[in-house]
């Protein structure tokens, strides 16, 4: 057993926790956070405090499963947390999610635009009709219809155009 007072050098600390050196390596500044510090000659001075505030014991080695983040609070102080792998694994899922949504989106943004064009074309066409006018294939696919500036109306936005079709 440990006492209190007891400090380890990385190798000795590595040991006692029974986990890599690499381990040790990977949580100094979680170790100095604690209380570990380097002595005049440049070793680590790890107080058993220091280990325990890493998450690591002595005697017992630490979990495999568990891997640190940090993150920023709202204070803009740093809030040390770990995450099980079950929670990276479903941060992972909920990011992937995300990721189709956006695409899903900018899809059917692709589409409406789309469609949009489609009607604007069908509305100048319908309107050359009604004042007895012809398009030709060329101009209905490529929206130039030939009209003068008095028989096309302004142009309206998508809420404008359903108001005024449908009398709203």
């Amino acid at each position: 057993m440990t006492n209190p007072g007891q400090t380890f050098t990385v190798t000795t600390a590595a040991k006692a926790c029974q986990v890599s050196r690499k381990t040790i390596t990977r949580r100094l500044d979680q170790l100095r956070d604690g209380g570990a510090y380097k002595d005049a000659a440049g070793a680590w001075v790890i107080p058993l405090g220091s280990l325990l505030h890493a998450g690591l014991s002595p005697g017992r080695p630490a979990s495999p499963d568990a891997v640190h983040v940090s993150q920023e609070d709202t204070q803009g102080q740093e809030d040390r947390g770990w995450f099980t792998l079950e929670q990276v694994a479903e941060l992972r899922k909920r990011a992937d999610e995300a990721e189709s949504l956006r695409r899903r989106a900018e899809v059917a943004e692709a589409l409406a635009t789309e469609r949009e064009r489609v009607i604007e074309v069908q509305a100048r066409a319908l309107r050359m009709l009604e004042a007895g006018q012809r398009p030709t294939a060329h101009q209905e696919t490529t929206s130039e219809v030939s009209a003068t500036p008095a028989d096309v109306p302004p142009r309206r936005g998508p809420l404008e155009r359903l108001v005024g079709r449908f009398g709203l």
